[in-house]
């Protein structure tokens, strides 16, 4: 099946109560709450730091950069996962 953009806010959870992590962009792709955010908390951003240190299912986006990719995200916009 595929996965499409749910919606785009800001930032709060699927639920609608606020985020257990403070994040500044949310943007859900899956019904049980996976989705694009900001992570200020993590500090390795190599290239292998999913290998030990990866998420349970979000998509972890540098602080720095999350903004814009927010921006670019539409609703319905097909997401594929590896």
């Amino acid at each position: 099946s595929s996965i499409y953009e749910d919606f785009c806010h800001s930032p709060i959870g699927t639920d609608g109560k606020p985020y257990s992590s403070p994040v500044q962009y949310w943007s859900p792709f899956t019904q049980d709450g996976c989705g694009f955010h900001d992570a200020s908390w993590r500090g390795n951003w190599s290239k292998s730091a999913h290998l030990d240190d990866g998420s349970l299912g979000c998509v972890n986006m540098h602080p720095g950069e999350a903004g814009e990719a927010y921006k670019a995200l539409r609703t319905h916009e097909p997401v594929v996962i590896y």
